[in-house]
């Protein structure tokens, strides 16, 4: 495991967009927010770029991510937005390079298959939950969220996150590792998937129908993603409404989960696409006490 070093006001900011496009007035206020905070941006040549869906070629994307990480004066990388492109670029990232000059990568969503993919190759930890697009408006982020991000990237300090209650047994201890459960679901078999033994894995999604939760779930079941884990800690569902009555929740989908796997399995953690998400530290050791109803990052 690696920590990359931590960051303060003044520093240089990468920005790069490894996944899909958007419009240029969607990432002024993040840019603006990011140098009202006191850092100095460098946005990627390719980040406002498009190729359909895409923000522009994959081996544009994955070059903006290279010299961002190659270059010594740029001390953290923000991702603009998530949508779908990142898995293109896992063949093209130069990791000897990542490993050589490790540093900060917030992302979200779509930027779970890049996190997951640079863990499992370099051991390098990266930070969940805050896209550029995603997160700040012109009013700023929210302030839970906010306060997450900079207490992780400044000090490496993260809150007690409360509001988890247990579906499957009291207490797990383990390596986080996770984000979107869809994005998840569509690296196994790559290679790129980190082994899974021992860790503690958070799993979130959006605008996923109970059905499609239960068949991501059952596949990384049947691949043995579960059976060498520490934990199952289930975030935000937002969105995933069913498209039958008779189809039932996707509560009714994780509870059914729980008595299918032997680990223990817990909900409630606030992550996801929903409000009142937190930052999480891909890589770092976390405890699960369903009794308290909390989750404590327990290692640096």
């Amino acid at each position: 495991m690696v920590v990359p070093p931590y960051i303060q006001p003044g520093d240089l900011i990468g920005i790069v967009s490894p996944s899909g496009s958007f419009e240029r007035e969607r990432l002024r206020p993040g840019l603006s927010y990011l140098r009202n905070r006191g850092f100095r941006v460098r946005v990627g040549s390719a980040v406002y770029d498009r190729d359909r869906y895409l923000a522009g070629q994959d081996l544009d994307r994955a070059n903006d991510l290279n010299v961002m990480f190659a270059n010594p004066e740029v001390r953290a990388v923000f991702v603009t937005r998530g949508g779908f492109g990142a898995a293109r670029v896992l063949g093209l990232l130069d990791y000897e390079a990542i490993r050589k000059c490790p540093k900060p990568l917030v992302g979200f969503s779509d930027t779970t298959a890049i996190q997951l993919g640079i863990y499992g190759r370099t051991g390098m930890v990266s930070y969940t939950g805050v896209t550029l697009c995603g997160d700040v408006a012109a009013s700023g982020m929210p302030e839970v969220t906010e306060t997450s991000l900079w207490n992780a990237l400044v000090c490496g300090r993260f809150d007690e996150m409360a509001g988890v209650d247990t579906l499957r047994g009291r207490f797990a201890e383990g390596k986080l590792l996770g984000g979107c459960l869809s994005v998840i679901a569509s690296l196994m078999g790559t290679g790129y998937m980190p082994d899974t033994s021992g860790a503690l894995l958070f799993l979130e999604d959006v605008n996923e129908a109970p059905y499609r939760v239960d068949r991501m779930l059952t596949q990384l079941r049947m691949a043995g993603v579960f059976d060498r884990a520490a934990g199952v800690v289930f975030g935000q569902f937002e969105g995933c409404e069913p498209e039958r009555d008779e189809e039932g929740t996707v509560d009714d989908v994780l509870r059914d989960f729980s008595t299918s796997v032997s680990v223990p399995v817990f909900w409630g953690l606030p992550y996801g696409h929903g409000e009142g998400r937190r930052v999480l530290p891909i890589g770092l050791r976390a405890t699960v006490d369903g009794s308290r109803g909390t989750l404590t990052i327990v290692s640096q």
